[in-house]
């Protein structure tokens, strides 16, 4: 059938059948592997044609039957389009499939003997269950919202000032969230990998500004301090997520605990976000594990904040000035926290540091 589709749909040589035939032959094996359903799709005209459909043994299928013959549309699988497209592998994008169940699709792409695309190689994931999970997490949270909001009410009660400035920080963390929620819908929802990363990347950098309002609603006795290692905590759970997926990379947090303002307290925590951000990005290329450390050693007149990686490492004096996180980290440190970025880096690691007034 695969053959037949081929000849009838696509321009591909007998050749390229061929090998597409080989790779189907190894369907089956990859769906047991994976527990998911595999597919391979070919080009055809401005859709997809899926020429070879494998389920997995012993797991349940997204599918209650084949959809060999049947086509792939951009607006449904944009990872599909995007490996056409590039030749890179694209994971992770959320897709349709062609009986409207939702799916999160990895796709990579089959080149021919000539080293041109010929097909991709796709694996999918049914993710409807997640969907109605979030859905009633949503329902609990806006529960747990309302909870919050009489709790709040009785606390003015007694600290009529703090109270109110603590609903202050809650209403801004909420609105925080949302804006980040919003950004990873979109990023979600982005076929193009350049903008996803960019959108992941401002995720990073709004909720580091609502760890700030959430510590000073829920862990702060005074309105005006953070406590840097709850802080750090915070921010560390917050970057875990945005490991690579596929890749064991831990954070971990160290060193002295200090009271923060909160003037530096915001700044501080964005020039971490913009340092872990470009660790989980590019520290560990080419390596399976790694280990992010974040400590801040206490000074009498200044603290230093250090970021440091096992990872592959970078050449700091090889840079063009293009990295938007970097530079952020570089005008953030001068102009609000009136300190110094030191760089140190090998094949060992990488070690960013840098002080503020204490």
């Amino acid at each position: 059938m695969l053959r037949e589709l081929c000849r009838q749909n696509t321009s591909l040589t007998e050749e390229e059948i061929r090998r597409l035939e080989l790779l189907a032959d190894q369907l089956p094996l990859i769906a047991e592997l994976t527990a998911a359903d595999v597919f391979i799709d070919c080009p055809c005209a401005d859709r997809a044609i899926v020429v070879a459909h494998a389920r997995p043994a012993g797991h349940p299928s997204a599918y209650t039957a084949s959809v060999v013959g049947q086509f792939a549309l951009p607006e449904d699988e944009p990872a599909v389009f995007q490996a056409l497209k590039t030749g890179l592998a694209v994971c992770d994008l959320k897709a349709v499939t062609q009986e409207g169940r939702a799916v999160r699709q990895n796709a990579a792409p089959v080149r021919g003997e000539g080293g041109g695309v010929i097909g991709v190689l796709i694996r999918e994931r049914d993710i409807s269950a997640d969907i109605l999970q979030e859905k009633k997490y949503e329902t609990l949270a806006r529960s747990y919202e309302g909870h919050n909001q009489v709790a709040a009410l009785a606390a003015k009660l007694d600290n009529p000032q703090q109270a109110a400035m603590r609903e202050v920080h809650h209403r801004i963390k909420n609105n925080l969230q949302l804006v980040a929620s919003i950004l990873n819908m979109q990023s979600r929802k982005c076929a193009d990998l350049s903008t996803k990363r960019i959108l992941q990347e401002n995720v990073g950098r709004v909720l580091s500004i609502a760890t700030i309002h959430d510590i000073l609603t829920h862990h702060s006795n005074d309105s005006m301090f953070v406590s840097s290692r709850i802080l750090f905590d915070k921010l560390r759970m917050n970057m875990q997520s945005l490991a690579p997926p596929g890749k064991s990379v831990v954070i971990s947090v160290d060193g002295d605990d200090v009271l923060l303002d909160v003037d530096v307290a915001t700044p501080v925590s964005m020039v971490i976000t913009e340092l872990l951000t470009n660790a989980l990005e590019h520290a560990f290329e080419g390596r399976s594990e790694g280990q992010v450390t974040v400590s801040l050693h206490a000074g009498s007149l200044y603290h230093t904040v250090t970021v440091a990686d096992n990872g592959i490492g970078f050449d700091p004096f090889d840079q063009d000035g293009s990295s938007m996180g970097l530079s952020i980290v570089s005008a953030t440190v001068r102009d609000k926290l009136k300190g110094k970025l030191r760089v140190s880096s090998d094949d060992s690691g990488t070690r960013m540091s840098f002080d503020f007034r204490a």
